[in-house]
């Protein structure tokens, strides 16, 4: 059954009425391929089959064109002439002769009967057919004959001299075939498929197939394929559509198959004069060949109009036009200054280059990709490259990529590169940059010797490469300086404190980063400079895999410069990027400094979250020597809660010997030692703690803020009953804690404060509470306060004793500590256990501590502070300098605006927040 032929149908009835009058008629059909040109031929015969009409057909064939009279032949085998007038015909002595015979046979057929000769592709007709049917037209005008051709649109295969033949005709009429419309399409799809289906399906196979009813078939084929094998999707192109595809161009001749082929590897990027510089055809020719792919319902535009139909032409691209095409596309691409991205995407599905700048392109292209975040293709460029180049300095370079590139996703994977990078190091084929990367790299990953050669080269009389060195061996020496000091080459001073306000123009961020890192481990940060470069360096510096080392450093600077809530901001800003532009590594890296960050601040369960996520990222392999930074923090944080079960499981875990000789091995034994401490391991736990302070004062690291080793082995010490001992690794503690308002010098306080006697322990522990309320250490605060709490109940100060020890447990509670340990208590002392009076319950106040930071003044908020910790009236008089009379207001104030009864209600945290928040 036709679609939307009708009109066209009785336009040859009508002409065909004409003919039977003894007025010819010569009609030519166009339209594209499968546009229906043979099904309104058969309809046509078919209503005028019953007229005693005589029809006579051909199909003309490309192979027809080298067969003389070939289409002659089938017209003559349907008239009923006997097969002796047949040969007769067809064996006269001259072509010419040949013409005139059948076209006399022909003219006395339609004195009997009305005549119709159909003449199917006409445009691959040979050309003795073609003059006969010529000479028909020429003599057919007062006879019963009708000339019915049908011709490929924009395929101008016939000779120019027949066309213009044929359209000068007075009798001659062109009908044209257009594509199926929406509702034509809906039409053919509700003949086959029903109409509910037609109706969800439309709109979907008419942008698909442009109305090419073969096309259109082809789906209807492969819905019905995918309805039978229960496919989920079932109105999606397959198997049908790829081979209606294929055989659209076929019939549509080589000159279109090889226009889309060369279409299906430019893809996105073609345009008509790229095709035709690709394939090598003149532009006008480019052009007639794309209406007609056009019109076949083919491409929108320049693009195939369905993936299909492109994926269809590409599969059936040979090896050799692959190569051919895809080298060729890249470098008309690279000529037009095309996207490197597109050039190398064609060299790789290329396969075989030879061409000496691909190289140069892909390597641009993997750097371009990594730019905007595409690890995967990168890999693809800087692995292809590899599996052409040949020449030795450029298959090192491109190695190097690679693993930088890999080492985005999976730094195991990356560091199978490292035996053969080192070797084509020592081979004198890598530059300074590129040295002094692998350095890092390969001390990562515990290579320390390999690195260490490498490294010696880099800084040697004669080193192997001869740029001028400059800030990258700056960088390099301070990089090394805190990270790996015990590998750091001789004679390298440590790194001097950075100039911020100084005339001359500021050292690279890599170099000033390292520097500023190395001054704050070395000597503290006591006037602030330290931490304002870094701040400097990470308003300034974008995340890149080049900047990731100065910002990584500047972020560890405001740590140990213990900035924490200024690192906090920046280091989850930094994690939000991170996650956001998809890149493996930095959120493993920034998610480990997070959790060294809320470890800091007491936020337990913050660490332990970041501290995992930082392991599940890239696992325990890819942190190399640096795993003791996540690896000690989950330690860290079980030891802290009382999950003593999970500390042995961390504790088991490997860990490369290398690590022990790093600045990341100082955490992880800070937090073993911090384990067997809690499970009374003393003589194991003094052991951890000596070491990390042998290695901190012989790298010249020596900062509390890094580990507080000090500290740390004077709890020991207390437990061991060696109060002498104690006291003086605290006072040497405070000594070089620098500002006597860190967290540092409130936890020394502490442990101090534990070394003499109940009075003095009084005084001591209320200044380590001022201190680390303010420097927001929760669960330093929190032992502390359990301390005070015990104090006052030794001066039988049972009132106060109380209300801190509730502080301390809802403090407790909030960090996640299960259970205090009372770790700085003397063997022969018991821990005090303090419990609330009858009818009072521990629940939690409705006002939390950042809400009442919002809520209270600055002087009430000192004033809350200074009460929530059991100061009297008269000693907060004291402390800030104002009348009873005027803390009793502000008191008054402070419990109604918080909407609290009494002290024991004022959150205790309150200072903390106040602080962060401002």
């Amino acid at each position: 059954m036709l679609i939307e032929r009708e009109r066209e149908l009785e336009m040859l009835d009508g002409l065909f009425a004409e003919t039977a009058t003894g007025r010819g008629r010569i009609v030519l059909v166009s339209g594209a391929v499968a546009s229906g040109k043979t099904e309104l031929f058969r309809s046509f015969v078919d209503r005028n089959a019953d007229g005693g009409s005589l029809f006579l057909s051909a199909t003309a064939t490309v192979a027809d064109r080298e067969v003389p009279f070939g289409v002659l032949r089938q017209l003559l085998d349907c008239t009923p002439l006997s097969t002796e007038r047949i040969a007769e015909i067809l064996t006269a002595q001259s072509e010419l002769e040949t013409v005139r015979r059948a076209t006399a046979a022909l003219i006395e057929l339609s004195g009997t009967t009305p005549l119709a000769v159909i003449v199917d592709d006409v445009h691959h007709t040979d050309e003795p057919s073609m003059d006969c049917l010529l000479r028909l037209t020429n003599r057919s005008r007062s006879t019963r004959t009708m000339l019915l051709l049908a011709e490929s649109a924009y395929d101008w295969s016939m000779h120019p001299s027949y066309r213009i033949e044929l359209v000068r005709q007075t009798h001659f009429r062109r009908i044209r075939l257009s594509p199926l419309s929406m509702n034509g399409v809906s039409e053919m799809l509700t003949q086959h498929l029903g109409r509910e289906t037609a109706r969800g399906l439309a709109t979907e196979v008419h942008e698909a197939t442009g109305g090419n009813q073969l096309l259109v078939r082809a789906l209807i084929e492969d819905h019905d394929d995918a309805v039978e094998s229960f496919e989920q999707d079932s109105h999606v192109a397959g198997e049908s559509f790829r081979q209606a595809v294929l055989t659209c161009l076929q019939r549509s001749g080589p000159d279109a198959l090889e226009v889309a082929k060369g279409l299906a590897v430019l893809d996105t990027a073609a345009s008509t004069d790229r095709v035709a510089k690709l394939i090598g055809r003149d532009p006008d020719e480019v052009t007639r060949l794309l209406h007609a792919l056009h019109a076949l319902g083919l491409l929108d535009g320049d693009c195939f109009r369905h993936p299909l139909g492109r994926a269809a032409v590409y599969a059936d691209l040979s090896g050799r036009e692959l190569a051919q095409l895809h080298t060729g596309a890249a470098q008309l691409l690279r000529q037009g200054a095309g996207d490197a991205t597109e050039v190398a995407e064609h060299l790789v599905a290329a396969k075989s280059v030879r061409a000496d700048w691909a190289i140069t392109d892909l390597r641009r292209a993997a750097e371009e990709a990594m730019a905007v975040d595409d690890e995967e293709s990168a890999v693809r460029y800087i692995e292809f490259a590899l599996s052409v180049c040949t020449e030795a300095c450029q298959r090192a370079q491109l190695r190097m990529l690679l693993m930088r590139a890999e080492w985005r996703k999976d730094p195991v994977a990356a560091a199978r590169h490292l035996t053969t990078l080192f070797q084509e190091q020592r081979d004198g084929h890598l530059d300074a940059d590129q040295t002094a990367m692998l350095v890092r790299y390969g001390m990562w990953h515990g290579r320390t010797e390999d690195a260490t050669e490498a490294m010696d080269q880099l800084v040697g009389p004669h080193p192997t490469v001869n740029e001028p060195l400059g800030s990258l061996l700056s960088s390099t020496k301070d990089w090394l300086s805190h990270a790996y000091p015990q590998f750091l080459p001789g004679g390298t001073d440590g790194a001097p404190a950075p100039s911020v306000d100084g005339a001359t123009a500021p050292p690279a961020q890599q170099d000033q980063a390292a520097s500023v890192l190395s001054a704050v481990l070395r000597q503290g940060d006591g006037d602030g400079r330290c931490t304002r470069v870094a701040e400097q360096i990470l308003q300034g510096t974008p995340l890149t895999d080049n900047s990731l080392e100065a910002i990584t450093s500047a972020l560890q600077t405001l740590i140990y410069g213990e900035r924490l809530p200024m690192a906090a901001r920046w280091c989850d800003m930094l994690l939000a990027e991170a996650e956001a532009r998809g890149v493996t590594w930095w959120q493993a890296v920034f998610s480990a400094c997070r959790a060294e960050i809320a470890i800091r601040n007491g936020e337990l369960a913050d660490a332990e979250r970041h501290a995992a996520r930082a392991l599940d990222l890239i696992g325990p392999q890819g942190w190399g020597v640096a795993v003791g930074v996540p690896l000690g923090a989950l330690l860290y944080t079980a030891t802290a809660m009382g999950d003593f079960e999970s500390a042995r499981k961390y504790l088991k875990e490997p860990v490369p010997s290398a690590m022990f000789q790093t600045r990341y091995g100082l955490s992880y034994q800070r937090a073993r030692g911090r384990y067997y401490l809690a499970t009374d391991r003393l003589q194991a736990a003094l052991a951890d703690f000596r070491y990390c302070g042998e290695l901190m004062t012989t790298w010249g690291l020596d900062a509390p803020a890094l580990v507080p080793w000090r500290s740390d082995s004077a709890e020991v010490h207390l437990r061991l009953g060696d109060h002498e001992r104690a006291q003086q690794l605290a006072q040497e503690q405070m000594a070089l804690a620098g500002s006597p308002k860190s967290r540092t010098h409130g936890a020394s306080l502490r442990v101090l404060a534990a070394t003499i006697g109940h009075r003095g322990r009084l005084r001591l522990l209320k200044e380590s509470v001022e201190v680390l309320q303010a420097s927001g250490d929760r669960l330093t605060l929190t032992q502390a306060l359990y301390d005070l709490s015990r104090a006052h109940q030794v001066l039988g100060d049972f009132g106060k004793a109380r209300m801190i020890s509730r502080r301390a447990g809802r403090l407790a509670k909030e960090c996640r500590v299960e259970r205090m340990q009372d770790q700085l208590a003397p063997s022969h002392e018991q821990p005090l256990m303090l419990v609330p009076d009858e009818g009072e319950t521990w629940k939690q106040p409705g006002t939390t501590a950042r809400q009442a930071a919002d809520i209270l003044t600055l002087s009430e908020r000192k004033v809350a502070a200074l009460a929530s910790l059991g100061y009297t009236n008269r000693e907060i008089s004291g402390k800030l300098h104002i009348t009873v009379s005027t803390v009793e207001q502000h008191l008054t104030k402070i419990f109604r605006k918080l909407k609290v009864k009494r002290r024991t209600d004022l959150p205790v945290e309150l200072e903390f927040h106040a602080a962060s928040s401002a």
